[in-house]
């Protein structure tokens, strides 16, 4: 993947680049773990407050919504301003809005639909910000001298790392401090994150040829360049088909599902962390495995396999026993296996889309992608109030299975395993 269009003066020695891709990671572990928190505690603050899973559900739309649309208008302004600038600029943002989100809360006479707004300011800021990190990546990676794979792993692992922490940290937290308090740690990771990567990455700026040509072509133009290029690639397409069902059926799972089984059992608010620290124990322990093994493994049987059985696992746990042994279990069995399916989706759609275009076209696709979330918490939380957590996570299991087969029957997906030709990324993107 080209590189020279991403740096300003001469490229740096490979040792420095290297650890700057080691800052961004970093950047993203500590803004990640925040998240992680805010994962946890809003939802959480909502549901005790107002004892209803539907508001839960609601919260997680006010901060989904906007988190994808503004991942997807945002991505033109990416490839124009280029990603570590736009990255830190969204995490500086964000620094003031979530660190609003507990003032208001404590605030008398504030109303739920104000704490809503913030909530989606929130959302916006930091979509926009995922989207350029996620540009920023493969520039990073590609100057470090890693193969696509092992750096895509890398940051799974990174991701999965602070999962496995912010999780109980957060149910910790909240049981000792309560939900408002802690969302003070969020904003403060999101103030670390952009000094780190303002103070130590230097990949990630738009060149003049990129800045010439976005002024030239205009916004909208950029925009529709994104849709057309997602449109005309097989796999990118089933691929946001997937993720859009996927992401609906976890988002239910993580922010209606859980909340409900811990509230409903005798472990108390610190339980709400407890599922995810077994499948982040158990994902952590994959990616290190995959990190190894993944140049040969074969990446659409691997995908297929592990999608298919890992996904719905968790949700099938919750729907047919109580027993919380089995539930932790399986989280960590379905995290091992959850590991692999970041890294090969990564490492193939970086491959297959030209550097310059990397903003619009990633945008498009986790727009698409996560078009599902917003709903996934109303679904989830209408689901629960009318059918029951057992029969709403039963038939949340079942929608997963049937969408998750789709790698197996469908033969785009066969290109997975290919490697695409610079030259048929350079046609595709002027088509």
């Amino acid at each position: 993947m080209p590189v020279a269009h991403s740096l300003r003066g001469p490229a740096p020695p490979r040792r420095a680049v290297s650890r700057q891709l080691g800052a961004l990671l970093t950047a993203e572990a500590i803004s990640m773990l925040g998240s992680r928190i805010t994962f946890v505690a809003v939802p959480w603050l909502i549901l005790v407050t107002t004892d209803s899973a539907l508001l839960a559900g609601v919260a997680g739309f006010a901060e989904m919504l906007p988190y994808v649309l503004s991942g997807l208008i945002g991505g033109p302004i990416v490839d124009r301003v280029g990603p570590r600038p736009t990255a830190v600029t969204a995490d500086a943002a964000s620094v003031l809005a979530v660190a609003g989100i507990p003032l208001i809360a404590y605030c008398e006479g504030v109303s739920f639909g104000a704490l809503l707004v913030l909530i989606a300011l929130a959302g916006a800021l930091r979509g926009f910000g995922d989207a350029a990190k996620r540009a920023l990546l493969p520039r990073t990676i590609a100057a470090a001298g890693l193969s696509t794979e092992r750096g895509t792993a890398m940051y799974d692992g990174t991701c999965r790392a602070s999962t496995l922490v912010g999780l109980p940290l957060a149910g910790v937290l909240i049981a000792t401090l309560g939900p408002a308090v802690v969302l003070l740690f969020d904003a403060l990771s999101f103030a670390v994150s952009a000094l780190i990567i303002g103070a130590l990455v230097r990949v990630g700026h738009a060149d003049a040829a990129a800045r010439a040509e976005s002024k030239q072509q205009g916004y909208a133009d950029a925009l529709r360049d994104g849709f057309r290029y997602v449109r005309g690639d097989r796999l990118i397409v089933g691929v946001m088909a997937m993720l859009f069902a996927t992401n609906l059926f976890d988002q239910a799972f993580a922010t209606v599902f859980v909340p409900v089984w811990v509230r409903d059992g005798p472990h108390g608010p610190a339980a709400l962390g407890v599922i995810g620290t077994a499948f982040g124990l158990g994902a952590v322990a994959g990616n290190l495995l995959y990190t190894v093994l993944a140049p040969r493994l074969p990446r659409r049987r691997t995908f297929g396999i592990c999608f298919f059985l890992g996904g719905p696992a968790q949700l099938l746990a919750l729907a047919l026993t109580d027993r919380v042994w089995v539930v932790l279990t399986t989280a960590a069995i379905a995290g091992a296996l959850m590991s692999t399916v970041n890294p090969i989706l990564m490492a193939s759609v970086y491959r297959r889309i030209p550097t310059h275009l990397h903003g619009r076209v990633i945008s498009v696709l986790i727009a698409v992608s996560w078009a599902g979330i917003p709903f996934g918490g109303i679904v989830g939380g209408w689901a629960t109030d009318v059918l029951g957590l057992h029969t709403a996570a039963l038939l949340a299991a079942i929608g997963y299975l049937a969408v998750t087969v789709s790698p197996f029957l469908f033969p785009a997906w066969q290109e997975l395993d290919e490697t695409p030709h610079p030259e048929r990324n350079k046609a595709v993107a002027t088509v």
